[in-house]
């Protein structure tokens, strides 16, 4: 239908520019000469370990021990180099994040540093996802 050929153009303007342009200007994070001392600061580093981290420990581990205690199946056709994967991208947690971040930080120097902690992680669990799902799905 004509709806749905013009949601279908719309999708990867919509995917790939304004919705980054639109989280990163609603970050408010401008990226200057404290981006060293910011990404090297405590609270940016344990939000990046936090995202990129936490999310593959939690994610691929207890699905991996859920599998394990035969609490749930493993998935057909998926392997658990894509179900770490997923878990990798699962650091992407982009809102919810500077959402928390928000709540936690009364000092703006601090929301700011963790705001770039953020947005590090979500680089970097994208990244590294997509470049493990890819390979993954070269595999085939």
């Amino acid at each position: 239908t004509p709806l749905q050929r013009f949601e279908q153009g719309l999708h990867p303007w919509v995917s790939f520019f304004i919705m980054p342009v639109f989280a990163l200007a609603n970050a408010g994070v401008s990226i200057g000469s404290g981006l060293t001392t910011s990404l090297t600061h405590p609270v940016s580093i344990g939000i990046i370990l936090g995202l990129f981290v936490g999310k593959q420990i939690g994610i691929f581990g207890f699905s991996y021990l859920a599998v394990i205690l035969k609490i749930a199946s493993e998935p057909e056709g998926v392997s658990w180099t894509k179900i770490y994967a997923a878990s990798m991208l699962a650091g992407i947690g982009f809102t919810m994040s500077l959402f928390i971040a928000n709540l936690a930080f009364n000092s703006v120097e601090l929301l700011n540093i963790s705001k770039v902690g953020i947005l590090a992680a979500s680089l970097i669990s994208g990244i590294a996802g997509f470049l493990i799902l890819k390979s993954a799905l070269n595999k085939k």
